[in-house]
């Protein structure tokens, strides 16, 4: 017998005891992808909807699209707060540079026009699995700024934002920006009226009827707090934050800052509140 006809006679057996085996590997291949847990959708891409441009980027940050609509980033800020105004321009040149002449699905989810007309926008650029969002955090071009509106995009976006951060990319460069420690009061006052991050251990914590109080000091004439609602508490339990867990703990916390008996930031999402150690 030939070598060539001892293969083809020894080879026909092996096949057919391996062909049951790969039927039996392909089905529970199979199984196993069809067991695995879909992808869950990005919080902050857009939903369906016809493909428009981003035509304009006005010098207050607002996006113009091709079909007349204006907007802005759905729980977003662009930094003017934290920027000088002599950096402003190339602030808004960089954003222009990376937005303008996309093209992007857009909805509102719902939302309605401010009194400038603007709603809040969320953008997919087409063809592509990025969000408008994403590439505004990353680039260090935008910080989330919680206005309860899109929550769920605003949590994901917070590991793109430190990392702008850390790298001081865009407007993280700037002081103002920083994270302010809980101890700068002298700092912490001069932003009144003005979106911060303040950063420090919670001392104490404060349980009222109408409002609790997460103390960053002792003197609560003059030490940053932050003040919540019970019913903002019973929603941040919800996302597994206790307030009173909080006591003895580094967080970092971002809002508009007041100024009452001390300089506080009211906290009315877990956006807004992250345990840093």
């Amino acid at each position: 017998m030939s070598k060539g006809v001892s293969r083809s006679f020894i080879s026909a057996p092996v096949l057919a005891l391996c062909a049951p085996a790969a039927i039996v590997l392909a089905t529970a291949l199979a199984d196993a992808a069809r067991a695995q847990p879909a992808a869950a959708p990005d919080p902050c891409a857009a939903g369906h909807g016809p493909a428009v441009a981003i035509e304009a980027v006005t010098d207050a940050g607002d996006i113009r699209l091709s079909d007349g609509r204006l907007g802005r980033l759905a729980d977003l800020d662009l930094g003017r707060d934290a920027i000088s105004a002599g950096a402003w321009p190339g602030h808004v040149a960089a954003i222009r540079k990376a937005l303008v002449g996309l093209t992007v699905t857009a909805d509102e989810d719902g939302g309605f026009p401010d009194r400038w007309g603007r709603r809040p926008f969320r953008l997919s650029l087409a063809g592509d699995s990025e969000t408008a969002h994403r590439l505004l955090a990353a680039r260090g071009l935008a910080r989330i700024a919680p206005l309860g509106e899109q929550e769920a995009c605003a949590i994901s976006l917070l590991p793109l934002e430190a990392a702008a951060r850390a790298q001081k990319a865009g407007l993280w460069r700037e002081p103002a920006a920083r994270a302010l420690g809980a101890g700068e009061a002298p700092a912490i006052r001069a932003m009144a009226g003005r979106f911060a991050l303040v950063e420090g251990k919670v001392v104490s914590v404060g349980e009222r009827p109408r409002r609790i109080y997460l103390n960053f000091g002792r003197d609560f004439q003059r030490d940053f707090v932050a003040t919540l609602s019970p019913k903002t508490a019973r929603h941040l339990e919800k996302a597994g934050i206790s307030p009173s867990s909080l006591r003895g703990k580094t967080v970092r916390v971002r809002g508009v800052i007041v100024l009452r008996r001390a300089p506080a930031i009211e906290i009315t999402g877990p956006v807004q509140i992250e345990v840093v150690r």
